[in-house]
């Protein structure tokens, strides 16, 4: 039976397609965020997401981040299970925090003066403008002094940043399990994946029967309407299925099978479901399956990709841009147009940032990552040869 585990072993641990699939998903994410043209309507939500295609653009729009998060807990499954601690923590710190903090500082330093409405020294004296910089460090701040006050989503300059705690959260998760063990115990991840969804479902179940539990809000904001109920259990759910990778089929049938369930669940349901964590628990291993199985593909191998990897940049640079166009160019109304317009303005910045921030970074670290070594030119080892790719996007 040929399984994730013969597909990477076959590729030398390597996911020939996982380049494609990162790209393909920041790509998605940019597209969602065309909607900034304009307040988006309950009747949009509801639209088809494209001709002839039976999927509503929430549901859509629900996909990319959860598929994002289970295919960075697949690749950096690999990473913790060669890896210390210590040497973990470098290598995650190394490949997030640095581009993720010139994309803050270009973002007060450059973008806010030029946009914002205020003088420059109102700018920098204002308490926003100081605070935005926490955002390095996890702590998230949307505003920046008088930038995009007019935009239809007002002064929001990245909203993409909302997944970066999240991603931290991951990974303080995964640390916690390498510490104690419980990483090296599959059917204990597992258990751990099962009980985080069983414990926001129980708590958003409560909720709807009236029941009010200690802390209720506070519980209901962490476990149901945040990321722990949609994005860390995909995560987990991407180290469980790495885990299990000698025991999943690796069968394009399945992957039909699975898109095709997640359109027919998703016909049943409304944009409310977003924050339902019986939805995200339903299409987990959907999200997770498909998009591991196009990472393995060797039919999405696109060789100008092998050059860097840039999701990461379209990904942070993405939202500012496409604010920043809004605020520069008020006539545009077509979001065909400015997609293409969004592309091309992220990829450029995505481009800088892999090979002025991310691509050097990668050679520090390299004696620790497969994937450096391969962007970086260098040969890995025999034995680095059968160990998976690290490079996981932020959170995306």
């Amino acid at each position: 039976m040929v399984t994730f585990g013969s597909r990477l072993a076959d590729h030398k641990g390597v996911g020939p397609g996982f380049d494609a699939v990162r790209i393909g998903l920041a790509l998605s994410v940019l597209y969602i965020h065309t909607s900034l043209l304009r307040v988006e309507s309950p009747e949009a939500a509801l639209a088809p997401v494209g001709p002839y295609l039976p999927l509503a653009q929430w549901a859509f729009d629900f996909a990319p981040l959860p598929m994002f998060f289970a295919l960075s807990g697949f690749l950096v499954a690999g990473s913790a299970e060669r890896l210390s601690i210590g040497q973990f923590v470098v290598n995650r710190g190394l490949r997030i925090l640095p581009a993720l903090a010139v994309e803050i500082i270009l973002s007060a330093l450059v973008l806010g003066p030029l946009l914002t409405v205020y003088t420059l020294g109102q700018y920098v004296s204002d308490p926003l403008f100081a605070r935005y910089f926490l955002n390095i460090l996890g702590s998230i701040h949307y505003e920046l002094p008088g930038v995009f006050l007019d935009n239809p989503n007002p002064r929001i300059v990245n909203g993409s940043l909302w997944t970066v705690p999240h991603e931290i959260a991951c990974y303080v998760l995964l640390v916690a399990a390498m510490f104690t063990g419980v990483f090296r115990r599959r059917f204990l991840v597992l258990l751990a994946t099962l009980a985080l969804f069983g414990v926001s479902m129980g708590i958003f179940v409560f909720g709807k029967l009236g029941i009010v539990l200690p802390y209720h809000d506070a519980l209901t904001y962490l476990f149901v309407t945040r990321g722990a109920a949609r994005l860390v259990p995909l995560f987990l759910a991407g180290i469980v299925l790495y885990q299990y990778r000698d025991r999943i089929p690796y069968r394009f049938g399945y992957a039909v099978a699975c898109v095709a369930a997640y359109v027919a669940i998703a016909a049943f349901g409304s944009p409310e479901w977003n924050a339902n964590p019986i939805f995200s628990f339903a299409t987990a291993p959907i999200f997770a399956y498909v998009v591991v199985y196009a990472g393995l593909s060797p039919k999405l191998v696109f060789k100008p990709l092998s050059r860097g990897d840039y999701s990461y940049g379209i990904y942070l640079y993405g939202y500012p841009l496409q604010q920043a166009m809004i605020q520069l160019m008020p006539w545009i109304d077509n979001r065909p147009a400015f997609f293409a317009l969004s592309i091309a303005a992220a990829s450029a910045m995505a481009i800088f940032s892999w090979h002025a921030i991310e691509k050097p970074i990668l050679r520090l670290r390299r004696k620790f990552s497969l994937t450096a070594r391969i962007h970086t030119g260098e040969e890995p080892t025999a034995a680095a040869a059968l160990l998976p790719a690290q490079t996981a996007p932020a959170a995306k």
